[in-house]
């Protein structure tokens, strides 16, 4: 039996319900006969998880296509290859958004497929974003660190409500609506008048007089985006935890100790930002190698709390994923503390290849024993449909 789900949690899988709230108007008035229409063409044979997967493998081949074009983020690419990007994006959101349709057209909807959906949501969010920061020539920089990180902690936020909520919620604008609909025009613009588009002043755009304009930070098209999303993050994270302290309430439960439950993520994300800082030449020239580590430690984490979620388990606190974050660290500030670095230089990047084939066979061997576990409690399969729905 698999560790990362006990025993006496399994029977808690066939008690759980998927509850969730969709505020965007975008997803009502605008896509919702889409996505009705589009769920028609999978054949009933086709299992959800399928959906689900597909739609991720189209993440992957945009990735593919970055490093050949653009593994610094800042070359510009051929003109289809935005196109390709935006095509990618697009198909990935848009499959996301019906493989729940698809578990109910065949009666095959479980705590597994949310799981596994949002498994891969988890996967591919900083992927999205590395794309993003290629599609507006950020580079590797302080801004896309902070694209990448504002993504990372909106998700965990998020993940981390439904488990005390017992409900996703998704607000006016989220992610998967909105976000995917943005980058798909932003690359599509990138495809029509070139990334350059992204690095216009945005301030000097402004109608104020020149005195003003004088006076403001230069800001750049593809700067505001970051700021925009900075900016957005802060009532995002506020609703969150006036949900959470609500359902908390209302149980009477101690709303503080679910507050602290953010405390590791914030560990994690506040050590990422002290090693990049102290190995700017990781910053530099590595980052994409860097966030992919960081990435697939992210996955582990909100892969531990959506697991707990359907399995009615305690919140998952420090786990071993927490470990390359927090040696690599050390190993930065090591010269501060009088130490010597005993990863400097190219070993620190050996280091991050170190970290990234941890965290990608530690994240592995969760994914594969869960879904194992899941399967064989329930008595289906992760891929397939082993039992046809009956009428």
């Amino acid at each position: 039996m698999a560790p990362y789900i006990p025993q006496n949690y399994l029977p808690n899988l066939k008690k759980y319900k998927y509850q969730a709230i969709d505020k965007s108007l975008i997803s009502k008035y605008v896509l919702a006969s889409y996505w009705n229409h589009l769920v028609e063409i999978f054949p009933l044979w086709m299992a959800a998880n399928m959906v689900t997967l597909l739609g991720s493998l189209h993440i992957l081949v945009a990735m593919v296509l970055n490093q050949v074009y653009a593994p610094n983020l800042q070359d510009e690419c051929p003109r289809w290859v935005y196109f390709a990007f935006a095509a990618c994006v697009w198909i990935y959101g848009s499959f996301d958004a019906v493989d729940g349709k698809q578990a109910r057209r065949t009666g095959t909807a479980s705590p597994l497929g949310e799981l596994f959906d949002h498994g891969c949501d988890s996967l591919v969010v900083s992927l999205i974003m590395l794309l993003y920061a290629t599609v507006c020539q950020l580079g590797e920089t302080w801004w896309t660190v902070a694209l990448v990180f504002f993504a990372l902690t909106n998700f965990y936020m998020s993940t981390m409500e439904e488990y005390h909520t017992h409900v996703l919620f998704l607000g006016y604008f989220s992610g998967p609506v909105e976000g995917i609909l943005c980058f798909t025009l932003a690359a599509l613009a990138s495809g029509v008048w070139g990334p350059g588009f992204w690095a216009t002043d945005l301030v000097q755009l402004l109608p104020l007089p020149a005195s003003v304009l004088a006076q403001l930070p230069v800001l750049t098209m593809a700067q505001s985006v970051v700021v925009g999303m900075g900016v957005a993050l802060v009532p995002t994270v506020y609703t969150s935890f006036s949900n959470i302290a609500r359902a908390r309430r209302e149980h009477q439960l101690n709303v503080l100790s679910a507050f602290a439950d953010s405390v590791p993520f914030a560990a994690s994300i506040g050590s990422v930002i002290v090693w990049l800082w102290e190995s700017p030449e990781v910053l530099s020239n590595h980052l994409v190698l860097f966030l992919s580590f960081v990435g697939f430690a992210f996955s582990y984490i909100v892969g531990r709390v959506i697991v707990a979620h359907v399995t009615g388990a305690p919140f998952p606190k420090l786990n071993r994923m927490h470990i390359p974050v927090f040696l690599g660290t050390f190993n930065a500030l090591a010269p501060r503390l009088g130490l010597t670095k005993i990863f400097a230089g190219s070993n620190e990047v050996m280091l991050i290849w170190m970290c990234l084939v941890y965290t990608g066979a530690q994240y592995a061997h969760f994914a594969l024993e869960v879904i194992d576990t899941i399967c064989s409690y329930l008595d289906i399969n992760c891929l397939t449909i082993k039992h046809k729905k009956t009428n």
